[in-house]
């Protein structure tokens, strides 16, 4: 009998070089900077590119690594440019290298500044984004450009700056910013009569996940943004491949299914609520006295309900500085006829000891620690030693496998994840100026360790470490689909 056939071996996996490719930006007129190459580097010779480089094993973060070529490359030092954002990494396969491409867009802050050019580029131009397509440059410079430009950035933006809604509700915006996206573009393809044009619907599922980046890395400790948006990603990634033909479904039919699983994403962020707030009002008993900090939505929707079905409650309210918004859910329980005693956030462990639970929300649950408004660590801590039970609640939604940009390029530090608005939010009450010689930290969020907690309290009831953990795994994969990272 003849030998059966061996399998043939396995194809060896292509090494990428990960490399930062950094466009800068100038506001006066929009044009972005591209460099010619010189004769003496390795690859792309006389080819026009952006600022960028290979990334090195000491590089601390990718932002650094990109401040470093900006300067070596065109002169301009770190005062001179500040980052606008990252881009949704991409593959350049040219048949001979292989390269991971992080993009990053800078903005020029000094509109007179003077390139000065080392010995990697000859000549250098401003144009503007459109004609960056028309340029002999490096392969994809373009398609690199264009993760990183927004055409409409005013939900993003929106986003970034809100100080007065917890996660789960910025989560409904984001997803309902996703579909307008996708809605823009079905009407402007109409518009223009492109809708029919071969690979626009490609084109318009590429631009969708380009938004969809942006929406997910403005707010990086408000997880339930990017896990949201993740998940009508993902769903529309694998409904349209499901189709007969995958890669020529048409412009419309593609903004169409991403707005069909942003409205089942909507129904499924309400229904969290609702199932999670009931789970919430089996915690609360008649006469009871709870104790809390910040202002979880869930939490606070709960406590109103109870109030309202008659239950006779007791809170102590932290007034969360520095924006207090402790006191808008003191406010708002006392008027549900809940009996409030609002306190400053140092009175915590003064006033641990009148209650029967801790109750707090959550903008994040990693494997270690549920994360929330800086204050509560300290009052789990005072619970913890007055043996008060502690829980948090919050919806699966927020279960975190981390920043995407750490998913898009696992073992890199990423600068500005912790949010620290203005010294001034601090500074306001005080009626008289910062001392000299002082510095003013302002950090918004902090992670509660699980070890510290009763029980993590979802929609689906009580939630143990090993279900986080398995929970926050597939998350990180779900990652991966939606944004198609290498």
């Amino acid at each position: 009998m003849a030998a059966a056939a061996a399998d043939p071996p396995a194809a060896a996996p292509v090494r990428r070089k990960q490399v930062v490719t950094a466009f800068i930006q100038r506001p006066a007129d929009g044009n972005v900077l591209v460099v010619l190459r010189s004769d003496k580097v390795g690859t792309y010779k006389r080819y026009w590119g952006a600022v960028s480089g290979g990334v090195e094993p000491g590089d601390r973060s990718l932002v650094e690594r990109c401040r470093q070529e900006i300067l070596e490359e065109v002169g301009f030092a770190a005062d001179q440019v500040q980052l606008v954002h990252s881009g949704r990494p991409l593959i350049v396969d040219d048949g001979r290298l292989h390269f991971n491409i992080h993009p990053f867009l800078f903005r020029l802050n000094q509109g007179d500044a003077k390139v000065q050019l080392n010995w990697e580029n000859i000549d250098t131009s401003w144009v503007p984004p459109a004609g960056v397509r028309q340029l002999r440059a490096v392969p994809l410079l373009a398609e690199t450009l264009e993760r990183l430009l927004l055409e409409d950035d005013s939900a993003i933006k929106y986003l970034a700056e809100d100080r007065q809604h917890g996660a789960a509700e910025l989560a409904v915006y984001a997803v309902q910013a996703l579909a307008q996206e996708a809605d823009r573009l079905a009407r402007q393809a109409a518009a223009s009569s492109s809708t029919e044009t071969e690979g626009a619907g490609a084109a318009a599922l590429e631009a969708i996940r380009n938004f969809g980046w942006h929406l997910a890395c403005c707010r990086p400790q408000m997880v339930p943004i990017a896990n949201s948006v993740a998940a009508v990603l993902a769903s529309a990634h694998d409904d349209l491949r499901s189709r007969a033909d995958a890669f020529a479904v048409p412009l419309g039919e593609v903004c169409g299914v991403v707005q069909q699983h942003a409205a089942a994403e909507q129904r499924r962020l309400a229904g969290a609520a609702a199932q999670l707030r009931q789970q919430v009002l089996g915690l609360l008993r008649d006469g009871m006295t709870l104790m809390t900090c910040s202002l979880s939505s869930t939490v606070l929707a709960a406590v109103k309900e109870a109030a309202a079905g008659g239950m006779k409650l007791r809170a102590i309210v932290c007034e969360s500085r520095p924006l207090c918004e402790g006191v808008t859910l003191a406010a708002q329980w006392a008027e549900a006829g809940v009996d409030v005693v609002l306190i400053t956030d140092a009175q915590a462990a003064l006033f641990v000891g009148q209650a029967d639970l801790v109750l707090v929300g959550a903008d994040a649950i990693t494997e270690a620690a549920a994360v929330n408004k800086a204050g509560s660590h300290l009052l789990a801590l005072a619970a913890h030693a007055a043996g008060m039970p502690v829980y948090v609640a919050a919806d699966t939604s927020k279960l975190s496998p981390g920043p995407l940009a750490s998913i898009a390029f696992p073992g890199q530090q990423q600068e500005e994840q912790e949010e620290e608005p203005a010294a001034e939010e601090v500074t306001a009450a005080w009626g008289r100026p910062l001392p000299a010689g002082v510095r003013v930290r302002n950090l918004y969020f902090e992670p509660v360790p699980l070890s510290l907690l009763t029980g993590l309290v979802t929609e689906q009831g009580r939630l143990e470490p090993a279900a986080i953990a398995a929970a926050v795994q597939e998350r990180q994969q779900q990652y991966r689909t939606s944004f198609q990272l290498p």
